[in-house]
C-alpha cells in the first residue's frame, strides 16, 4: 500500500494524531489487516455468509 493510501486511510478513519505521531505503527497495522484480508477464505454462496453482528435476533 502507498504512504497516500495508507494516509488516507488512517486520516479517515479519524487517527490524524496517531499518523502525525505513530506513522510506522499505523503503517504495520494497515500492512496486518492487508495481510489478514488476504488470507481469509471467501465463500461463493452469500447465504453462507454469517449474520450481521447489528442484525436483529429472531
Amino acid at each position: 500500500m502507498d504512504d497516500k493510501t495508507a494516509e488516507t486511510l488512517a486520516r479517515s478513519a479519524g487517527l490524524d494524531r496517531a499518523w502525525n505521531n505513530h506513522r510506522a505503527d499505523v503503517l504495520d497495522a494497515l500492512a496486518t489487516l492487508e495481510r489478514h484480508r488476504r488470507n481469509l477464505p471467501r465463500v461463493k454462496d452469500e447465504t453462507q455468509e454469517p449474520v450481521p453482528a447489528w442484525a436483529p435476533r429472531p
